[in-house]
């Protein structure tokens, strides 16, 4: 009458147990990777749109710049920085943003 279980039985439960949590963090850990990537490369997508929309911004102030001269040399000082002001403020986040978009991408 011997109600204590065998040693073989304890074992092969232990082992079964510790293959299905290896398993289960195996899982976790490709889920964590997946997700991190997809962040990741929706991020850096992100910063690469706003990019180029500012860009964008940046050639139609270069492209006002070029009209104001054509027409009246900047005779009008406060609408020429305004411009000015704007196109240069859109360059420059449109550096940052193609930067930062380069700095997230996975380096290979």
């Amino acid at each position: 009458m011997n109600k204590m279980p065998q040693l073989s039985n304890v074992k092969n439960a232990m082992q079964t147990v510790v293959r299905k949590d290896r398993l289960l963090n195996a899982v976790f850990a490709g889920g964590r990777a997946l997700v991190v990537s997809i962040a990741r490369t929706a991020y850096t997508l992100w910063l690469e749109i706003t990019g180029l929309i500012f860009a964008v911004f940046t050639v139609m102030g270069g492209s006002g710049l070029w009209k104001r001269y054509r027409a009246d040399h900047f005779a009008n000082r406060q609408q020429f920085f305004t411009v000015l002001a704007f196109t240069l403020v859109c360059a420059w986040f449109t550096l940052i943003s193609f930067r930062r978009a380069r700095k997230t991408q996975v380096k290979r």
